[in-house]
């Protein structure tokens, strides 16, 4: 399995070649795109419930990824991109969040959802 950072490092190498770094981008704006994948994953849940609903390939080229786990992958990119962005090392901050969760107690207590 691949550490973050070296997920980090491929999503920027791709996103590089694509020209997604040739201007700079506000914190803002990566916070909004990432809530826009989010919503992308509620609209496909929506739309076909848990349903991978990519088509099949034609002519050789590899189909557009669709469905509830393809948008779930571009909230993972997207959060990754934005902590490569920022310098933000989400290993570290993941291992920190969910040692304090873990001692948080049930619920968080009494937390309805």
């Amino acid at each position: 399995m691949k550490s973050f950072i070296e997920m980090e490092e491929e999503i920027a190498a791709v996103n590089r070649a694509n020209g997604w770094f040739d201007s700079h981008r506000t914190f803002g704006e990566d916070i909004a795109l990432l809530h826009s994948e989010v919503s992308e994953a509620f609209e496909a849940y929506r739309s076909w419930g848990l349903r991978d609903m990519t088509s099949q390939p034609e002519g050789g080229l590899l189909p557009k990824p669709e469905g509830v786990g393809s948008e779930f992958a571009d909230v993972l990119i997207r959060l990754l991109d934005s902590c490569y962005r920022s310098g933000v090392d989400l290993e570290a901050e993941y291992e920190r969040k969910l040692a304090h969760n873990r001692v948080r107690g049930y619920r968080h207590g009494g937390k309805a959802v």
